[in-house]
């Protein structure tokens, strides 16, 4: 196991690297940056200087929304020219330079680093690739560097999971068109300058037509203005507002977005990027985590002993750090495979994978840390508290893990149709992506898959092909000179997945739902004291 001690307060910290900040701000610094690895550079000690000396971390995590001076200080350093193309001003052909921004962001507040994701991933990247040039043109810039922010507006009340069967609807009059419905957890509800707002083609008859469309909404203008008519208390993200809102718009022909592969095309590549950078928050996250749990575990004494020095704390740690590794190794990925010209429509088992590997490990490592520091942990005011339950929402929106792993699942097993194996090793082998995970997880994958598997079936499939897809990521990027060490503990860690989850696979499907009713003190009566249930006394 690699431990590497790194306090907050020194230069090796993320959080507290001010001996990196530029001697000019602002604009102009970012003006004279001029390449992606000094805009990254610029925003990393920006972050380092304004959470580090500036920001007040606990009030923070206690208060709705972030101080503006620190949303002032972080949209001053231009994060959004990442996520844009170099056609815009940006350097985001590539994700790489957005995955650092993300890091960088969820490191000090993983709300930051989703507000980072749902302004540039959600609606700037869509709008460079899919909207009118002119309206383009017209409204980066103000992302970039007028301080705006934008959002995306899919998940209804009623409709989320089954998002096809939204009922917000569109029509053409004359020379706009009219945006009708109500839309609920979109983040940075009532602080976005813009909004994507997803709706399905309206008939004359007042049914909905199958396919569906984006509009670019403008807050400014009255007739494409969106008002939030509820504030959500949502149990964690505190620096996002989230709410209810009420949609009635009239936006031009020209706010209408036109992929070259029509809406549900537009809609998945969209989302199937988005899933795709997930990587990126779970690698900040997870490192300061790591960083967390680390000094803790150094300064904490117990029976003598520092906590550093009990195994089963060690071996706690170990898979903290190979979660980091494994999204490094999925950042990486997609920093590879997942740019803006990718036509992502039809890579739903990468993105997949990526996002529910990097969601599932965003959890595990905030319990972790919550274990190891404690009672103390528990309280609003500390980091462990307030991670776990700010990482939760990750498993659950963009698609809920359970139903993207029985999607793959689903896939996997419709490989047994079609190639005649039902070896679940085989099939993982066929996969350029996930073959060099399949032969190394070897005799661990020596199931076989039914042709028409129960649903949990198919979660557990897709959770092993989310590993093995992982684990393929890991050993490429080992291959490229990544620690050696780290990368053994990543390896290890992954196996020790998989072998979770083919135990599932190979178990049985018990338990059942009972339908026997609860009755409250239903176990008393067995101690002789009670009156058996159902019975009167």
């Amino acid at each position: 196991m690699v431990v590497q001690v790194q306090r907050r307060g020194t230069d090796t910290s993320m959080a507290r690297r001010t001996d990196m900040r530029p001697e000019i701000t602002g604009h102009d610094a970012v003006k004279e940056v001029g390449d992606a690895d000094r805009l990254v550079e610029h925003f990393r000690a920006t972050l380092a200087h304004t959470f580090g000396h500036r920001a007040d971390l606990d009030v923070i995590g206690q208060e709705r929304g972030l101080p503006p001076f620190v949303l002032r200080d972080v949209l001053e350093a231009e994060p959004m020219r990442a996520f844009l193309p170099t056609r815009f001003g940006g350097f985001g052909d590539s994700l790489a330079p957005s995955q650092e921004v993300m890091e960088t962001a969820a490191y000090h507040s993983l709300a930051l680093g989703l507000t980072m994701g749902i302004s540039g991933g959600l609606f700037a990247q869509p709008i460079a690739k899919y909207a009118d040039t002119e309206v383009a043109r017209r409204i980066l810039p103000r992302l970039v560097n007028g301080g705006s922010l934008g959002g995306l507006m899919i998940t209804e009340p009623g409709h989320g999971t089954d998002v096809l069967s939204m009922r917000t609807a569109w029509q053409r009059e004359d020379d706009h068109y009219r945006v009708v419905g109500t839309k609920h957890w979109a983040g940075l509800s009532g602080w976005a300058d813009y909004w994507l707002v997803m709706a399905r083609p309206g008939k004359k008859d007042g049914d909905l037509g199958n396919g569906i469309d984006l509009f670019v909404c403008e807050q400014n203008d009255p007739d494409q203005q969106i008002k939030l008519v509820e504030k959500y208390p949502s149990l964690g993200l505190y620096g996002i507002p989230y709410g209810r809102n009420h949609v009635d718009v009239r936006v031009p022909l020209s706010h209408r977005l036109q992929g070259d592969r029509g809406g549900l095309r537009l809609m998945m590549d969209l989302l199937h990027r988005s899933r795709s950078s997930f990587a990126g928050n779970a690698v900040g996250f997870i490192h300061r985590m790591v960083d967390e749990a680390v000094e803790h575990c150094t300064e904490r004494v117990v029976s003598g002993r520092r906590l550093l020095d009990y195994d089963q704390v060690r071996a706690r740690i170990a898979r903290l750090q190979g979660q980091w590794v494994c999204a490094s190794a999925l950042s990486l990925w997609s920093s590879e495979n997942a740019g803006l010209s990718t036509d992502l429509s039809r890579e739903g088992q990468a993105a997949s994978s990526i996002k529910t590997v990097a969601s599932d490990y965003l959890q595990e490592s905030a319990q972790s840390l919550l274990q190891l520091v404690g009672a103390k942990g528990y309280a609003l005011d500390h980091i462990a508290g307030r991670a776990v339950v700010d990482s939760r929402p990750f498993q659950i929106f963009e698609g809920s893990n359970d139903v993207l792993y029985a999607q793959m699942g689903a896939k996997i097993a419709d490989q047994v149709r079609r190639v005649g194996s039902s070896n679940l090793r085989e099939l993982l082998s066929r996969d350029a992506t996930t073959a060099a995970g399949a032969d190394l997880a070897g005799t661990q994958l020596e199931i076989d898959v039914d042709e028409q598997p129960a649903q949990r079936r198919l979660v557990e499939i897709g959770a092993i092909a989310s590993r093995v897809f992982t684990l393929s990521a890991v050993l490429d990027m080992g291959s490229r000179g990544f620690g050696g060490d780290h990368i053994s503990v990543a390896v290890a860690t992954l196996r020790e997945d998989i072998e979770t989850w083919t135990s599932r696979l190979r178990g049985s499907l018990t338990p059942d739902m009972s339908t026997d009713p609860i009755l409250p003190g239903a176990w008393r009566h067995l101690t002789g004291a009670g009156t058996p249930p159902g019975r009167a006394s």
